[in-house]
This record gives structure tokens, C-alpha cells and sequence, in this order.
């Protein structure tokens, strides 16, 4: 298996900063808001991982398999139907971020 050394193409560099971008407002807006002692996580998963020490760990693991997975499939694989791999880093930092716009709301 051989992976080709072609550059990262515009839509390979926007999913991949959606998803950096989504999980780094998520994260800070939530520290931001726990901090202000009148909130609380009520994701029972991501509660879990903040008892347990693993939320950044976690959340580093993500984007790493996320970008990972979707650099080596588009690299590998030579079918056009593979670009619908960058839906999924991109999704999940759209999703990321509209939980960082809701934190933001909920502290404001």
C-alpha cells in the first residue's frame, strides 16, 4: 500500500480546520463556562471523561483518528467517491462548533 504525496487540496484544509476549530471552541467555551461556578456539564459522556482526567486526551485522539483516517483513505483509495470521507471531519466540527456557539449563549 502506498500512499500518493499529493498536497492537501482547499476542501481537505477546511474540513480538517473545521474540525480543529469546532473541537477548540467546544472545549474552551465549556472550561470557560464551568469555571464561572453556576454551571455544570450535562453531557453525561463528556462528564465522565472530565472525572476521569481523559476529556483532552479524548478530544486529542479525535481530531488525530479523525484527520488521520480521512488523509489516508483520500491517499489510498482512488475511486472519486472517497472525497465524501472529508464529510466526516468537516460534520463533526460543524457539530463541535454549534456546541460552542450554545455554551457561549448559555454563559451570556
Amino acid at each position: 500500500m502506498m500512499l500518493s504525496r499529493a498536497p492537501l487540496t482547499r476542501a481537505e484544509v477546511f474540513a480538517y480546520a473545521m474540525l480543529v476549530l469546532g473541537i477548540l471552541g467546544d472545549h474552551l467555551s465549556t472550561s470557560f463556562a464551568l469555571r464561572r461556578g453556576n454551571m455544570m456539564e450535562a453531557n453525561p459522556m463528556a462528564y465522565t471523561l472530565m472525572q476521569q482526567g481523559l476529556w483532552v486526551q479524548t478530544d486529542i485522539f479525535l481530531i488525530v483518528l479523525s484527520i488521520a483516517a480521512t488523509f489516508t483513505s483520500l491517499r489510498v483509495m482512488k475511486s472519486p467517491m472517497v472525497r465524501i470521507t472529508l464529510f466526516l471531519p468537516f460534520l463533526v466540527g460543524f457539530i463541535r462548533l454549534a456546541v460552542t456557539f450554545w455554551n457561549f449563549s448559555l454563559i451570556i
